[in-house]
């Protein structure tokens, strides 16, 4: 592995974080309204969405590790991870535009339609955001660019869900004129599309710095073996399984708790931004708060703030808008650990590799971005099978225990979950303390390592 450093300035970390806003624009719009699209519009019943969701996912788990396998193993000018953002990009609108389209078919052919889209989406999804998930650990050696490119990727994040909220459902009833097929699939038209020039900035800005050689590599099945080993690594994947099903499964149904719960229109898509808005303003201070206080005592804080805000909003009046307001604030304030997994992630990377000499990070954030995924779709079908079970039906009766169902699926549940988010970082070890040593180590090994490559290809060529 060799690496020559250059300038991270203002404009590298606009262009990562910009990458982030783009994934927003297509996977927020299927994580926060997809369940609601197929219910409501594209008209399946609540227990062939949770199914469908968890088909995909099985996939994923084959498909994912393999596209990490790829990456590592690819050699060319772009670098290792740029060019499947760039090779991805447009596929991801085409994918996103035919996920939000209602064909003109029979139900059992409209549900292979959406097997075939939506597992396909989910495919070229990975194709472009684990790469780009894995970009800091390849753009940098340094711990403190590395925590700020983070925070870049979680402002882009949390922005991109902000403007999405914000834009949706307007654009969906002016798009479609009152008619939500065309409202859903004009709309996610245009999202996709704007993305498009976005995550090609973002490729052409974030150059690869870091070179693993074909020489220093390992047949898959050794990755795998050293990735599955690598304790903290593992822990940390299962801290974004937990997160993620928390989060995403709550968004995925949180538009039903708004809409048949507190029942005030009005405040729809207020709700469904408010903890965004309020992680776009603490966001910026993580990386001080990070090196403050650390990393595991931060992400405690947040899941626990999290979780509280949700059982108070669970228990307390649910249309009394300014107390809705404030548990939404205090949930919020939550976001402030967004960047902790992916920086965790990269530090028990720098772990294994000081001790095996193998740098795995392309398997290693495919792991992790499947652990993203099935922490998304987990948690949607999770919400969707929950209030299915209390009875609710698209256009049917809300009922009180509907009510309940509704509000179980999207304040209960998932607050237990990130109660249980607690035990994987609890388990993680690795002390930060001895973070730069190790990543001092490295780059005396790797400069070591390139002299000696070098002065091989020397000694062939006389």
């Amino acid at each position: 592995m060799g690496t020559k450093e250059y300038k991270i300035g203002a404009q590298k970390y606009f262009a990562y974080g910009l990458g982030n806003f783009a994934s927003q624009l297509s996977w927020t719009m299927v994580s926060t309204y997809l369940a609601v699209f197929y219910t409501d519009v594209f008209g399946l019943t609540t227990g062939a969405v949770a199914i469908l969701f968890l088909v995909a996912k099985i996939w994923d788990g084959i498909n994912d590790p393999m596209m990490g396998e790829i990456m590592e193993h690819t050699h060319s000018k772009w670098g290792r991870f740029r060019p499947y953002i760039v090779i991805g990009a447009p596929l991801l609108v085409i994918f996103t535009i035919l996920t939000f389209t209602v064909p003109n078919f029979d139900s059992p052919y409209k549900l292979i339609y959406a097997y075939v889209t939506y597992i396909g989406l989910g495919m070229i999804y990975t194709m472009t955001n684990v790469p780009y998930q894995g970009l800091p650990a390849v753009m940098t050696t340094d711990g403190g660019k590395i925590n700020r490119l983070m925070t870049s990727q979680m402002m882009g994040m949390v922005l991109g869900m902000i403007i999405l909220n914000l834009g949706t459902l307007p654009l969906v009833n002016l798009l479609g004129g009152g008619d939500q097929k065309i409202g859903y699939q004009y709309t996610a038209a245009l999202f996709a599309v704007l993305a498009l020039p976005m995550f090609w900035y973002c490729a052409a800005q974030c150059k690869e710095t870091v070179v693993v050689h074909k020489e220093h590599q390992v047949p898959v099945k050794e990755s795998m073996k050293l990735i599955l080993g690598n304790r903290n690594l593992m822990m940390v994947v299962l801290y974004t399984i937990a997160n993620m099903t928390a989060m995403m499964g709550r968004i995925g149904v949180a538009v039903y708790f708004y809409m048949y719960v507190v029942k005030d229109f009005r405040f729809i898509t207020l709700f469904m931004m408010m903890q965004m808005l309020v992680g776009a303003v603490v966001m910026p201070f993580s990386p001080r708060v990070i090196e403050r206080h650390g990393k595991k005592a931060v992400v405690y804080f947040s899941l626990i703030v999290q979780a509280a805000a949700l059982l108070i909003m669970a228990f307390g009046p649910k249309t009394n808008i300014p107390f809705l307001i404030v548990c939404h604030i205090l949930y919020g304030s939550g976001y402030i650990a967004g960047p902790c997994g992916s920086i965790m992630l990269c530090e028990s990377l720098d772990e294994m590799d000081l001790k095996t000499g193998v740098r795995t990070d392309g398997t290693a954030f495919s792991l992790n971005g499947l652990g993203s995924k099935i922490g998304s779709a987990v948690g949607s079908a999770l919400g969707v099978a929950v209030i299915g079970w209390f009875g609710y039906k698209a256009g049917g009766e809300i009922t009180p225990t509907v009510s309940l169902g509704i509000n179980v699926a999207v304040n209960i549940v998932p607050a237990c979950i990130f109660l249980l988010g607690i035990i994987p970082v609890a388990i993680y070890s690795l002390d930060e303390k001895k973070v730069p040593e190790i990543r001092k180590q490295l780059k005396i090994r790797n400069e070591k390592r390139e002299e000696e490559l070098v002065t091989g290809l020397e000694t062939v060529e006389i």
